[in-house]
């Protein structure tokens, strides 16, 4: 039987963070793409345990990744792909990658940005928002891991931003095409002069720049298509952190919006572990999609009563699924609840709600064939 495209989504259990493995190639000769490595504990609880396994059943210790790539600086998405880049060389470490994606407010983006987010982060280092701090500290280790591991980043370029148009990715050449769609410059500039007119640029002027706009709008938001001659094209919209009118903003300039002004995915990555606060029902009557990803336990609330209601209201597929990395958390309680509540609000949700099994380190969205291992 000749080998199958593999084109999947695998979600672990980040616990409130992100922690993706995107599985390509074909079942003869998978490879691996890690996105996010989720909060620091993530690393030794699930995810290198998950790499251990897949390493295991390929027959390939350590495991090769191909890229590993960081949406953004907080610390529930880059913790744990610090933790795996420490072990990085050691014997006992199941993964291995020279490739790395991300970006940090190095003195290269920073040039690039409108000057309140320069202002704003000068703010973070100097102030006291201590969480924002430890985002940055820990992706300047991770800069220093990379010189350690001589690895590649961003392909051998700069900053990751797109300049009105998608930047193409060479993640994959000839098995997936990827697209950065954000941070779009001309968004965020528009932005910065929208905050300038409101605000006197004062220290709590900033933080509110910064907490809701500098390090969510840097996320990466990334667009992979691939395409199978038995299964057709299929597309993933992968969103880190990223509010809901930025990443609308990045397809819009990107000419991913058809003429009824949406955009159709096989697959979206529910941005911010599908919180209300960044999010609205038009970006779900905009963005549709056959699966919605979302990555929570619980914590902030995530999901949202009103987001799992959006997504239900919003969907035009009568077959969509929502697949969660947690439908319920002993110590978050408001999760079942908030899960609860949104099937009550719109009964028909609950046929397409789909969990994280008992015991599972993960799910897995095959949009391809199915991965086995």
């Amino acid at each position: 039987m000749p080998p199958s495209t593999l084109f999947t989504l695998e979600a672990l259990d980040a616990g409130e963070g992100d922690c993706l493995i995107l599985h390509y190639g074909s079942s003869g000769a998978p490879r691996q793409l890690l996105i996010d490595g989720g909060p620091p504990a993530t690393y030794q609880r699930t995810l290198r345990p998950r790499l251990q396994e897949i390493g295991e059943r390929l027959g390939q210790l350590p495991l090769e990744l191909s890229h590993v790539l960081v949406t953004h600086l907080d610390s529930d998405h880059i913790g744990g792909v610090l933790g795996l880049a420490r072990q990085m060389g050691e014997p006992d470490c199941p993964g291995q990658c020279d490739s790395f994606w991300l970006n940090t407010f190095n003195e290269e983006l920073l040039a690039r940005l409108p000057a309140p987010a320069r202002a704003a982060r000068a703010q973070a280092q100097g102030g006291d928002l201590a969480a924002v701090r430890a985002s940055v500290g820990e992706g300047l280790a991770l800069d220093d891991e990379l010189v350690r591991l001589h690895a590649l980043r961003n392909g051998g370029a700069g900053v990751l931003v797109a300049d009105g148009a998608p930047l193409a990715l060479a993640l994959a050449p000839g098995q997936f095409d990827a697209a950065l769609i954000c941070p779009d410059l001309p968004h965020l500039h528009a932005l910065a002069a929208e905050w300038k007119s409101k605000t006197d640029g004062g220290a709590a002027g900033l933080a509110d720049y910064l907490d809701q706009s500098v390090y969510n709008l840097s996320s990466l938001v990334i667009v992979v298509r691939a395409s199978d001659p038995m299964h057709g094209a299929a597309s993933m919209l992968l969103t880190g952190d990223a509010r809901g009118d930025h990443i609308l903003a990045g397809l819009a300039h990107a000419g991913l919006l058809d003429d009824d002004a949406s955009a159709v995915f096989d697959l979206l990555k529910v941005p911010h572990h599908g919180s209300d606060r960044n999010l609205n029902a038009q970006f779900f009557r905009t963005v549709q999609a056959r699966h919605y990803v979302i990555s929570a336990n619980g914590r902030h609330s995530n999901p949202s009563v009103e987001t799992l209601q959006w997504i239900a209201q919003g969907a035009r597929d009568p077959h969509y699924r929502v697949w969660l990395t947690n439908d319920n958390n002993p110590l978050k309680p408001e999760l079942a609840g908030n899960i609860a509540a949104a099937v009550e609000a719109v009964p028909g949700l609950a046929g397409h709600l789909h969990a994280r099994a008992a015991g599972a380190r993960s799910v897995l969205i095959d949009l391809f064939a199915p991965v086995h291992y």
